[in-house]
């Protein structure tokens, strides 16, 4: 259990790139849904693309209901327990994972360069919102942090 508040160095600025890289995909999508030129690279694009949607919507929320005191800003507060249950099990920021799930799945339904550009964005955000919250935990939870990290990859179960 951490006992002081610390807050990730340089939480407001990574914050921003997600907050970036959701306008930037919005933008994209009203730019081709809105005039009704949203391209179609191959059958099932919707399907597909709805089902990467689900899958992040489902991965994020769970990991929301299972870790409650989520904020915008990696802060740790008096009290503040280590997550590694659950979602965080299988991968270290699920969250995380699950805007990057939403965000392909708006890729792949809505292909427009300006959405893939989204999609980069939100992944460079994740990337590095995770590596500044690691850097926080692990000064916070020490030798149990760094245990958890060397079982659990910080995205891909397995891969990164």
């Amino acid at each position: 259990m951490f006992q002081r508040k610390t807050v990730a160095p340089f939480s407001r600025a990574l914050l921003a790139v997600h907050m970036l890289a959701f306008a930037v995909m919005y933008l994209g999508m009203a730019n081709a849904v809105f005039p009704r030129r949203v391209p179609n690279w191959f059958p099932g694009q919707r399907v597909v693309g709805s089902m990467v949607i689900a899958s992040g919507a489902l991965l994020a929320t769970w990991a929301l209901v299972h870790f409650r005191s989520w904020r915008f800003r990696a802060k740790l507060e008096e009290g503040h327990q280590l997550a590694t249950g659950g979602p965080f099990r299988i991968v270290r920021h699920p969250i995380y994972m699950g805007l990057n799930l939403l965000a392909l799945g708006t890729a792949v339904w809505v292909p427009t360069v300006l959405v893939w550009v989204g999609l980069v964005l939100m992944a460079v955000g994740s990337d590095l919102r995770a590596r500044a919250e690691e850097a926080l935990l692990e000064r916070a939870f020490g030798d149990s942090y760094r245990k958890y990290i060397a079982r659990t990859r910080r995205f891909v179960p397995g891969i990164y």
